[in-house]
């Protein structure tokens, strides 16, 4: 069985499908596990969550919330977001999918994100959209603080929001693997951090980081 932590989607579900084919992805044994940001910006963003929530239910594919989630929650919920729906931030292609939805739907997809947590976590390594945040006076994060923490004047949650130089390695010694932030090419900034986001909405890059073998793989494309 092989884990593949795959970077910011929004909505690049041809560029994910050409990776899952790159690595041989079996359905059967393999997992796929995103770090977030898979809506928002993409013009195909309705596809690849239909996609990926019937892979949800076949069991081989789960998600970490990332800050555009989280957004688009809120939002829904009545808060005035207003830098939601604006073209540097992309959450119209989103809302457009699920106005076009049959209300059920709506509520089922809508609870279906809402699910997602702030992170994933096993015996070796940590999936988290921005970082885990700092335990106070050190420069080591915590996976228990995901939940409590949060961001100020932004009102989300700071392990979404967090980049660099503000990047914290577990105090535990688990390999955290992250998002949010577009690196040219994904690999390990420092000890105990690898980061996948390379900004395949923008570069027509996607890649993602096998747990098992330590290995990154990427595809390139045109963006959708």
């Amino acid at each position: 069985m092989s884990t593949y932590v795959v970077g910011d989607l929004h909505g690049q579900i041809s560029l994910l499908i050409a990776l899952l084919d790159k690595v041989s992805f079996d359905k059967k044994r393999d997992r796929l596990i995103a770090v977030g940001d898979v809506l928002d910006r993409g013009s195909r963003v309705g596809d690849l969550l239909n996609f990926l929530y019937e892979a949800a239910g076949a069991g081989w594919f789960q998600s970490v919330k990332g800050n555009h989630e989280e957004s688009f929650l809120r939002f829904r919920s009545g808060e005035c977001l207003s830098w939601y729906t604006s073209p540097a931030f992309g959450g119209e292609t989103t809302l457009a999918f699920f106005a076009k939805m049959g209300e059920n739907y709506a509520r089922t997809m809508e609870e279906w994100i809402s699910s997602w947590p702030l992170a994933w976590s096993d015996e070796n390594a940590i999936v988290v959209h921005g970082s885990l945040p700092p335990v106070s006076g050190t420069s080591l994060g915590d996976l228990d603080l995901c939940e409590t923490r949060m961001a100020g004047d932004a009102g989300g949650h700071e392990c979404l929001e967090l980049r660099p130089p503000n990047l914290y390695p577990s105090w535990d010694g688990r390999l955290v693997v992250s998002g949010h932030t577009i690196v040219r090419k994904a690999g390990f900034r420092k000890d105990g951090i690898a980061m996948v986001d390379t900004g395949a909405y923008r570069t027509g890059i996607l890649s993602a980081f096998c747990l098992e073998s330590g290995q990154f793989h990427r595809v390139s494309g045109i963006p959708e």
